[in-house]
């Protein structure tokens, strides 16, 4: 891996490195000319298995960069490093996003575990309405800033409203039947995903969802889950029924949209601050 001081990129300061994930690691830089900060996503392709990566990277690009709304990570550029006329590698400079993830960080007060989500909601409807579904929505992929705010992040599986995956993309303990079973995509993918990890972010737990247990060949045929004010006694019941309508193994009896959830939600942190419960 390269130092801070090997590593160059043009225009750029790299300041330290802040880690890696799938294929990839991660950078904080500071403009050169502004003095802004951003973060530098790094791509390599090292082997042909490496493509998916990259390829993924783009993606994140492309999608993110048509959209703009206050809880979905800006895209700033991105930058194709070649040798001998062949990809080598990935650069996508984007907004920097202070803070820790909800797995890294998970928030105990039910109240403002509504009012984060309601923001990731907002933008998820967002996304949805400029014709993109984000497909891997998890605690992971949520970064709670100190001020409150939050940022969703990683673009790299979404697709487009309706779109068919050549094979299974999703994170195991909050991937939609429909992600699994690979057929058409939709709003209601990211309602079901948003459903699972907000069950998580409420009790800890992850709900059984259709991919197989680990080494195991055959899809999950129990699916039956706890509901969340079982588990966490500071639930109310109507948070309760959303989490587990999000959760629906049918699309079809999901909430049919983000906004229907941003929707149910801001009416539950009104009813909750008007109890006196303000997080």
């Amino acid at each position: 891996m390269a130092s801070s001081q090997t590593l160059e990129v043009s225009g750029y300061q790299v300041v330290q490195f802040i880690g890696s994930g799938a294929g990839s690691t991660l950078w904080q830089i500071r403009d050169r000319r502004t003095e802004e900060v951003f973060a530098l996503k790094r791509v390599l392709k090292r082997t042909a298995e490496d493509m998916k990566y990259l390829d993924q990277a783009i993606n994140e690009y492309e999608i993110g960069s048509k959209l703009t709304h206050p809880a979905l990570r800006r895209m700033i550029e991105m930058r194709r490093v070649k040798h001998w006329l062949s990809l080598r590698e990935i650069q996508l400079v984007m907004e920097f996003c202070l803070g820790q993830t909800l797995q890294e960080n998970r928030i105990e007060s039910v109240p403002q575990v509504v009012t984060i989500f309601n923001e990731v909601a907002s933008g998820l409807a967002y996304m949805n309405a400029h014709g993109f579904v984000h497909s891997d929505i998890k605690p992971n992929n949520s970064v709670g800033a100190p001020d409150g705010t939050v940022k969703v992040i990683d673009m790299g599986q979404s697709c487009a409203l309706g779109t068919v995956k050549e094979r299974i993309q999703g994170t195991p303990d909050y991937i939609a039947p429909e992600q699994v079973h690979r057929r058409p995509l939709d709003a209601r993918t990211d309602v079901y995903n948003f459903g699972a990890t907000l069950y998580w972010v409420l009790t800890g737990k992850a709900i059984p969802t259709s991919l197989p247990q680990k080494g195991s060949m055959t899809m999950m045929a129990d699916l039956s889950i706890i509901p969340p004010e079982d588990v966490n006694n500071q639930v109310p019941t109507s948070l309760n029924k959303l989490v587990m309508d999000c959760i629906e193994t049918r699309p079809q009896k999901r909430p049919s949209s983000m906004n229907e959830v941003a929707s149910r939600l801001s009416l539950i942190g009104h009813t909750l601050k008007k109890s006196g419960q303000n997080g």
